[in-house]
C-alpha cells in the first residue's frame, strides 16, 4: 500500500549532496567492489565456473552507486551511511563464502570491513561489523555447504594483494584528506574566535573612553593584542575638508611622518569615489610594508573614517574581520561623538543636577533620528515614577518633598553607567536613556533598582525641623527601539510604567 505521508516526505527531502563521509567512502568503496567483481570472474575463468559465479558477481558492481543513493535520500546522510558501511561487512561476508573462503580474499575484505566501521564507529561498531561479516559467511554457507579454498593461484594472489594495498593506501589518503579539513575547520573557528573577542573589546573600550582620541587608542591597542601579527591604524576625516585628519591611532605599525602624509592625501582623494568600497590596496610604507584600507562609508555622521590594517596579503577571512571590526569601531566612535556632543550643551536639573526635561528630549530625539538613519543604533527608555510625593509634600512641606527628590537622584545615579543619560523628567518622575542598547539594558538598571533602592528609608527634614524617615518606592517602565518604532519608544515606556504603579496599588490595596 502507498503510504502518502512517506511520498510527501520524500518530495520534501529531494536527492541533495550527502554527508561528507558518505561521499568520503565512495571512491574506496566502487573500487572494492569492483576489484572484487575481478576476483570472482578470474576465479571463474580459472576454475570453469563460467556465468554460473560472473552473473551474481554483477550485484557488486551495482552496490556502490545504491548505497551512494542510500545516503543522499535519507534525512540523516551520515546515519545512512553507517548503515552503508554494516550492509558492506554483511556483503563481503556473503561473497567471501561465495569465494569458498579463498584465504587471501577473506582476510584482506574482513580486515577492511573491521577497520571501515572502527575508524567510523568505534569498537561497538566494528563488533557489530565483525558479527554480520561472519553471520553472512556463516549463513551463506549453511545454505550452499560449506567449501574451501585457501589458494587459487600465483596470479590471484598478486592480483588480490595489490588491491588490497591500493584500497589500504586510498583509506589512508581519505583519512588525511579528512584530518586536513577538521584541521583547517578548527583554524578556521579558533580565528572567528578571536574575531569575537576583538569584537568584545572594542565594546567595553567603546564604554570606558572618556574622549575619541582614547577611544581609537585604546581599541587599535586591543585589536593588535588579539592579532599580533597584523598592524593597525585609523584615520578620521572632516567630511566637510577630507583632507584635514581630526582624529588619527597607530598600534602595532610603523608610519613615518611621510607615510602619515601620504596615507592623508591618498584617503581624502578616495572619500568620494570609494565610499562604498570594499577593503582596497594602498601599496607599501617606507620600509616595505603592505597596506590596506577599510572605509567606514555611511557609517560616521560627520567624518570619513577609514581602517588601515598591515598583512601579508588580504584573504577572504581578513577582509571579513575588518568589515565586521570597522562597523564596531564606526559605531562605537558615533556613539561617543554623539556622547560628547551631548555633554557640551547638556542642561541641568536645578534642583537635583540631574538632566532636565528639555535636555532629555533633545538627546532622545538625536536618538530617534540615530536609530532612523545609517547606522541604525538602537536605544532603551526606562521611566521611573516616586511613589508618595504628594503625600511628602501634603505633610512635611514641599522642603522636605524637595529633598526626599533629591535624595531619590543621588541613589538613583549610583546605578547608572556614564553612558547611560540620567534625567529628572517632571515633579516626581525620572528617565534614563541608554544609547546604542536594547531592552536588556534597561532592564539590567530596573532589577538593580529593586534590589537595590526598593523599600530604603530616606531621612529627610520636615517643615517644622524634625528628621523624618520616608520608604522609597518606584514604579518602572521600560521599552526599546527594538521593540517598537523610534518615535513610540518614550510613550510605551510610560505606559508600562502606569501599568506598574497600578498593580502595585492593587497589590498594597489587597495587603
Amino acid at each position: 500500500m502507498l503510504n502518502i505521508k512517506t511520498l510527501s516526505t520524500r518530495a520534501r527531502f529531494p536527492l541533495k549532496a550527502p554527508h561528507r563521509l558518505a561521499l568520503a567512502t565512495l571512491a574506496p568503496r566502487t573500487f572494492a567492489f569492483c576489484h572484487t567483481f575481478g576476483l570472482t570472474v578470474w576465479i571463474a575463468l580459472a576454475e570453469g565456473n563460467g556465468w554460473s559465479l560472473i552473473l551474481p558477481g554483477l550485484l557488486l558492481l551495482l552496490w556502490p552507486a545504491l548505497a551512494y543513493f542510500h545516503a543522499a535520500m535519507a534525512q540523516d546522510s551520515k546515519h545512512a551511511e553507517f548503515k552503508n558501511l554494516l550492509c558492506d561487512s554483511l556483503l563481503f561476508g556473503v561473497w567471501c563464502s561465495v569465494l569458498d573462503f579463498y584465504v587471501l580474499a577473506t582476510l584482506c575484505i574482513g580486515l577492511a570491513c573491521f577497520m571501515n566501521n572502527m575508524v567510523v564507529g568505534g569498537p561497538r561498531r566494528m563488533a557489530a561489523s565483525m558479527a554480520l561479516f561472519a553471520g553472512g559467511a556463516l549463513g551463506w554457507g549453511a545454505l550452499t555447504e560449506f567449501d574451501f579454498r585457501p589458494y587459487v593461484s600465483t596470479g590471484v594472489d598478486i592480483y588480490q594483494g595489490a588491491g588490497a594495498v591500493v584500497y589500504f593506501l586510498a583509506i589512508a589518503q581519505v583519512m588525511y584528506g579528512q584530518n586536513r579539513k577538521i584541521g583547517r575547520s578548527m583554524g578556521e573557528i579558533k580565528y572567528q574566535n578571536r574575531v569575537f573577542h576583538a569584537l568584545l573589546d572594542l565594546g567595553v573600550v567603546a564604554n570606558r573612553a572618556s574622549n575619541i582620541h582614547t577611544l581609537l587608542d585604546d581599541a587599535l591597542k586591543h585589536l593588535h593584542a588579539d592579532f599580533p601579527e597584523y598592524g593597525f591604524a585609523v584615520f578620521l576625516q572632516e567630511r566637510s575638508r577630507p583632507e584635514v585628519t581630526r582624529y588619527a591611532a597607530v598600534a602595532g605599525l610603523r608610519l613615518y611622518p611621510e607615510d602619515e602624509r601620504r596615507l592623508g592625501s591618498l584617503l581624502a582623494t578616495l572619500h568620494e569615489p570609494h565610499a562604498d568600497a570594499g577593503t582596497l590596496e594602498l601599496g607599501e610604507t617606507a620600509v616595505g610594508e603592505q597596506l590596506y584600507a577599510t572605509p567606514m562609508a555611511g557609517r560616521l555622521s560627520s567624518y570619513e573614517g577609514w581602517l588601515i590594517v598591515r598583512a601579508p596579503k588580504l584573504d577572504g577571512a581578513l577582509e571579513r574581520m575588518l568589515t565586521l571590526c570597522v562597523d564596531q569601531l564606526a559605531a562605537a566612535t558615533e556613539n561617543k561623538l554623539l556622547h560628547l556632543a551631548l555633554k557640551e550643551t547638556a542642561e541641568r536639573d536645578g534642583l537635583t543636577g540631574l538632566y532636565n526635561r528639555g535636555f532629555f528630549e533633545s538627546v532622545l530625539q538625536l536618538s530617534i533620528q540615530g536609530k532612523t538613519q545609517p547606522p541604525g543604533l538602537n536605544f532603551a527608555v526606562l521611566m521611573m515614577d516616586v511613589d508618595g510625593l504628594k503625600k511628602v509634600n501634603d505633610h512635611y512641606g514641599h522642603v522636605a518633598g524637595d529633598q526626599f527628590i533629591t535624595t531619590v537622584a543621588e541613589r538613583l545615579k549610583m546605578q547608572c553607567r556614564e553612558t547611560d543619560i540620567l534625567a529628572r523628567y517632571g515633579g516626581d518622575e525620572f528617565v534614563i536613556l541608554f544609547p546604542s542598547a536594547d531592552l536588556a539594558a534597561p532592564n539590567r538598571v530596573a532589577d538593580l533598582i529593586r534590589t537595590h533602592l526598593e523599600g530604603q528609608r530616606c531621612v529627610i527634614t520636615s517643615q517644622h525641623g524634625k528628621p523624618v524617615k520616608v520608604e522609597l518606592r518606584l514604579s518602572l517602565g521600560s521599552a526599546s527601539s527594538t521593540e517598537v518604532p523610534a518615535q513610540e519608544v518614550l510613550a510605551l515606556a510610560d505606559h508600562r510604567m502606569y501599568e506598574d504603579k497600578t498593580q502595585r496599588r492593587r497589590q498594597r490595596a489587597l495587603g
